[in-house]
């Protein structure tokens, strides 16, 4: 039997789990449900751009003219999947994927304003500390549907991550906007 994947808008994360039948992809998606996907994180990934004629190391390529990084780049499929990674596992042999993959339009409000006092309160450069930081300075992320996600990587370093991909999107949603409002103006001109 053929499995299928969710659409991109509704797909909240990808996370590489370890199974009896070897490494597969769990994919939680943002009615707060999750698919485990008899595939491989790396496969997952090549499916999901291959539906829509891409190719990961093009778009990889392509996030970086954005980011400034050779590593670590955002995967923006369409507007409504634009994957970052992020680590959440320590590899138990050489070569297991350790990065999983949150689709930046479906975080839930990951910057909320600090406490103004208390035992909450925190210094920081950083002028809002993301939810749930672990005194171990590892993170967790909330996502739609209400999922919770712990990352190993530091406050700084997600917020980095996040706010490269949220600027992908942003580029890619002005993109098909100006499509749309291209394919408007011709349909006017050729009515006249």
């Amino acid at each position: 039997m053929k499995e299928t994947l969710p659409k991109d808008d509704e797909i909240a994360a990808l996370l590489p789990t370890y199974t009896q039948e070897g490494d597969v992809t769990r994919i939680l998606l943002t009615n707060g449900t999750e698919i485990v996907y008899r595939r491989t994180m790396r496969a997952t990934i090549r499916r999901l751009a291959r539906r829509r004629c891409k190719d990961v190391a093009l778009l990889r390529r392509w996030a970086s003219r954005y980011t400034h990084r050779t590593l670590n780049n955002p995967i923006a499929a369409s507007a409504d999947l634009v994957l970052v990674p992020v680590k959440t596992r320590r590899p138990r042999v050489g070569g297991d994927v350790t990065m999983a993959h949150i689709n930046v339009a479906a975080l839930a409000d990951t910057f909320p304003e600090p406490p103004e006092e208390g035992p909450g309160r925190r210094r920081t450069r950083l002028r809002r500390p993301l939810s749930g930081v672990q005194p171990d300075k590892h993170a967790v992320l909330s996502l739609a549907g209400g999922a919770s996600l712990s990352v190993l990587w530091s406050e700084k370093t997600i917020r980095a991550h996040i706010s490269a991909a949220r600027h992908i999107r942003a580029e890619l949603v002005r993109d098909e906007e100006e499509a749309v409002l291209r394919r408007l103006s011709c349909g006017r001109e050729a009515a006249k």
